[in-house]
């Protein structure tokens, strides 16, 4: 009997916990109370420049609705998550720190430099920013109200106090034929992609964001092939131990977020 009790003990610690892929995915525990909001932004425009928009886009939000929102984690003493304590979380049984949030940033818009960074040193947050390598210009582009133009690496490194900086490929970021083209290309097409945007100075080759948050079976492969150890989507959920680190979600922040939504959302209350 005390033998048939111990192997009972082995089957429940075992099945507590999943593993996917080897080394290549990790091993997860499935601990439903452990979550990271993941909170998803592309473009923070001054609150003058957002005022002469034409027309409302969900893209967009303003400086003081983001300055708000920062101040809401500093003041609710949230940790905003490096790529490091993600991975560790993820891969390797990483305990968290109280009230963890990821904060990630797509395409790397001009005024992320000029207003979001700024606000975030305020606050001591940090983020992760994942760029179109191809699309980024030589120099320091002007400010316009739309469409905003994307930060140049002089920019780019001076930012690097802030935020870490991640693909959202070198030129994939686009559609062709009603579909994304990391939905079609092939995994070797991917893969050279993927190579040309880790070439580029500052950029981090462990994350990646999926563009519109299309993917397909050949692009996981690519990725997973070049070394990257965490990619993003644009399904709204909370990232877990149990979560497959190759289709991690996230949560939109857009102009109609109040800060009694973006509260439930960072707070583990978003259903």
């Amino acid at each position: 009997m005390k033998k048939i009790t111990i192997l009972i003990a082995i089957l429940l610690a075992l099945a507590s916990v999943a593993c996917f892929g080897g080394e290549e995915y990790g091993c997860f525990s499935e601990d439903s109370d452990e979550r990271i909001p993941v909170l998803m932004y592309h473009s923070i425009k001054s609150d003058e420049l957002y005022a002469l928009l034409p027309s409302a886009n969900p893209m967009i939000i303003s400086e003081s609705a983001f300055r708000e929102q920062m101040r809401y984690l500093y003041e609710n003493n949230f940790t905003s998550l490096t790529s490091a304590q993600l991975m560790d979380f993820l891969f390797y049984f990483g305990e968290l720190p109280e009230n963890p949030v990821v904060l990630t940033f797509d395409d790397g818009y001009l005024d992320n430099h000029l207003f979001a960074a700024p606000i975030m040193r305020e606050f001591g947050m940090s983020g992760m920013m994942f760029l179109i390598t191809a699309e980024i210009p030589e120099s320091t582009p002007q400010m316009m109200i739309y469409p905003t133009p994307l930060m140049s690496w002089n920019e780019l490194l001076a930012i690097t106090d802030v935020f870490e900086l991640g693909s959202h490929t070198h030129d994939m970021h686009r559609f062709e034929g009603g579909s994304a083209i990391l939905e079609t290309a092939s995994e070797a097409e991917i893969r050279a992609d993927l190579r040309r945007s880790f070439e580029e100075p500052l950029t981090l080759k462990t994350g990646f964001v999926y563009p519109y948050g299309r993917y397909s079976n050949a692009a996981i492969a690519a990725l997973q092939a070049e070394g990257v150890r965490f990619a993003f989507t644009t399904r709204e959920a909370y990232v877990r131990r149990s979560s497959n680190p190759m289709l991690l979600p996230r949560f939109g922040v857009y102009p109609d977020t109040t800060i009694e939504e973006f509260s439930r959302i960072v707070r583990g209350l978003q259903r």
